[in-house]
């Protein structure tokens, strides 16, 4: 549970939220998801794909590493790899303190990495009838880890696959 911690309490939060409303929380929805901002485009990543949610830690910078290859940090004993996506991305951040930012940590296969983000939401719930297969702008930087978007309270929630982010060789080669 330690290690889920943060994700723990925001789908608590969402239970109360759907309490509130009237709803009961769990139904009604067959995607649950991460909502999270970087340089001003909210997405959403499946729950599934996050591990946990931190604020920013400690790090060791990595010398001949990318510029957008902060450093490592230890958490719980093991080396987390953080990224920082606003340069990844060559998207400006919208916060310019770091220790305000949030890190989304993914695992996958055998990645294990931490994705400095500017900001986390929360969870969302979303239906089937609300995803739709259109894609964010192919000239947008994030279009290569997008699959398709929610359609939710006249809002457009687009996905952010970390799947996809592990896949590309560019973040694969953080080495100069």
């Amino acid at each position: 549970m330690a290690s889920r911690g943060f994700i723990e309490l925001l789908r608590l939060a969402d239970m109360a939220r759907a309490r509130q409303g009237g709803r009961q929380s769990g139904q009604d929805h067959d995607w649950q998801g991460v909502v999270f901002e970087i340089g001003g485009q909210r997405l959403v990543a499946p729950m599934g794909e996050v591990s946990e949610v931190l604020t920013m830690p400690e790090y060791t910078s990595m010398p001949l590493a990318q510029p957008w290859m902060l450093g490592i940090a230890n958490i719980r004993g093991r080396l987390l790899p953080l990224t920082d996506m606003s340069r990844f991305l060559q998207v400006p951040s919208r916060l310019a303190q770091m220790s305000q930012r949030k890190v989304i940590v993914i695992e996958s296969g055998t990645i294990f990495s931490g994705l400095l983000v500017d900001r986390v939401f929360g969870i969302e719930q979303f239906s089937k009838s609300q995803y739709r297969a259109k894609a964010i702008d192919s000239k947008s930087p994030f279009a290569p880890y997008n699959h398709g978007m929610f359609v939710k309270d006249k809002q457009d929630w687009f996905t952010f696959i970390p799947s996809l982010l592990v896949q590309d060789a560019r973040y694969i080669d953080a080495a100069i």
